[in-house]
């Protein structure tokens, strides 16, 4: 006959140690990125208003109201576009003598968008898209949606509560 005795794990300070490592590495996540209150808060909804610069004319069609914006990188989505509105584009000339004139592009445009977009603000951190990704004015983003890619420049950010 075979005597089955097993062994009874027995607690120590090495299981301890591993069990305080990972709870601190837990916490320390959550307060890095903020979790608590991403967890407890609602989405807040923003208007961004973009400039897409020297747009071909051809292309400006392609700026459908509606349409859902993600970006290129990522594939996250950014937002849904709800106002186009487009001018001639200007180039700004600098002859020899240094006078500076301003002439319009032929085939360009220059379209100021605005979109509807869901994240977090705070006040510490900014708008957060998703609750990941930081905008903010004066950034370059790279969008695409179902009709066109494009490179946008934050405006305005315009959180609604």
């Amino acid at each position: 006959m075979k005597n089955n005795t097993q062994k009874k794990h027995r607690f120590n300070i090495i299981d301890f140690v591993l069990i305080v490592t990972v709870l601190a590495c837990i916490v320390g996540i959550a307060v890095r990125y903020n979790l608590r209150s991403t967890l407890t808060k609602e989405s807040d909804t923003a208007t961004v208003t973009v400039v897409i610069h020297k747009l071909l004319e051809e292309n400006a069609d392609h700026l459908v109201v509606g349409d859902t914006y993600f970006y290129q990188t990522t594939e996250k989505t950014f937002g849904t576009l709800k106002s186009v509105k487009t001018s001639p584009a200007k180039l700004r000339l600098v002859d020899q003598s240094g006078t500076v004139s301003i002439v319009h592009h032929p085939d360009r445009v220059d379209a100021v968008c605005t979109l509807e977009v869901r994240g977090y603000y705070s006040e510490e951190s900014g708008f957060m898209i998703g609750g990941t990704t930081y905008i903010g004015c004066g950034s370059n983003i790279l969008v695409r949606s179902q009709n066109l890619e494009t490179e946008w420049l934050v405006l305005d950010i315009e959180v609604h509560e």
